[in-house]
């Protein structure tokens, strides 16, 4: 599945110095989405720019939320270390 893919890519990314050095060098979406795409490729995953933007969009709305009084008490210490989100 592309959601799949384009999130162990996103991890991979995150523990490649290279990888996201080439992302920061980019300055629009397009040209962003076509990078990751271009390097998915070469790394064996599979998806394509419209599931990129999507997935690029998701994790936005994900980073903007404002958290929740538990959820920012579990992650101060004062929970039991599971957090559950729903929407």
């Amino acid at each position: 599945m592309s959601k799949e893919n384009l999130e162990k890519f996103y991890q991979e990314v995150l523990q490649d110095s290279a990888m996201q050095d080439k992302f920061r060098a980019v300055n629009d979406a397009n040209s962003l989405a076509q990078l990751a795409v271009e390097l998915g490729k070469e790394k064996g995953y599979d998806f394509n720019i419209e599931e990129v933007k999507i997935y690029s969009n998701n994790l936005d709305d994900l980073e903007s939320e404002e958290l929740s009084d538990e959820l920012l008490q579990g992650i101060a210490g004062g929970g039991n270390g599971i957090c559950w989100k729903s929407r």
